[in-house]
């Protein structure tokens, strides 16, 4: 029987690859002022395909474009763009379309938690930003304690704290490493979010789901299971 309803945020609630772009668009701009617009977002895609959705450290991301535009940006370019970008990407966090309105609809049938990976302050900047922070019973943040996804202790950590068991748990999250691998070790239900229909993933049997608003079937099936 599914008791609670644990999301990742970043690219699971909210919208990552808008608020990337907005994001590199902001800090890119001033230094290609030459290019037209078409020019121009070639550098911000470049950007995001550096950007691995978040998945991998900032000073990793930026080498590519620091080897392909290094003639046009400043000498302190990989130093300079992880202060802005640590300080600022919570005020272009947006949420996904369909947030809202999922969790109104679970909210007071099932404990809601939302667990994410990252440092503190750029994590909670952008869950307090979106203002959706009053929807959940439980927020916790890798960067508030010693654990971190895919570790099978944090999501028993949230379990303990919603005051329900790990298998009672569905988790929901677009990033296979850590939010469906630490789903698995932490004996939660998992559900990847993953928008990509012909991404092959051949070991992995679980559910997957284009929409956050599909998890409403996954959990229909789960409890007429029991």
């Amino acid at each position: 029987m599914i008791k609670a309803v644990v999301f990742d945020f970043d690219g699971t609630m909210s919208n990552r690859q808008e608020n990337a772009y907005r994001i590199y668009d902001q800090y890119f701009r001033k230094y290609f002022p030459e290019m037209s617009d078409l020019e121009y977002e070639a550098v911000v895609q470049d950007m995001l395909t550096c950007d691995c959705n978040g998945t991998i450290e900032v000073d990793l991301r930026l080498k590519p474009i620091a080897v392909k535009y290094g003639d046009k940006l400043p000498a302190d370019f990989e130093k300079a763009f992880n202060r802005y970008f640590y300080d600022l990407m919570w005020t272009g966090c947006v949420l996904k379309d369909e947030t809202i309105e999922v969790l109104e609809k679970l909210k007071g049938k099932y404990k809601l938690g939302l667990l994410s990976n990252g440092d503190s302050l750029s994590q909670h900047n952008k869950i307090n930003h979106v203002g959706i922070s009053d929807y959940f019973d439980e927020i916790i943040v890798s960067g508030d304690t010693d654990v971190y996804k895919p570790q099978a202790a944090i999501f028993e950590l949230m379990a303990q704290r919603l005051g329900v068991k790990c298998e009672e748990c569905l988790m929901v999250g677009d990033v296979y490493s850590t939010d469906i691998l630490g789903a698995i070790n932490g004996h939660m239900i998992p559900v990847w979010i993953i928008e990509d229909k012909e991404r092959p993933a051949h070991y992995y049997k679980g559910y997957r789901i284009e929409k956050l608003d599909q998890i409403f079937a996954i959990i229909d099936k789960e409890n007429k299971a029991v």
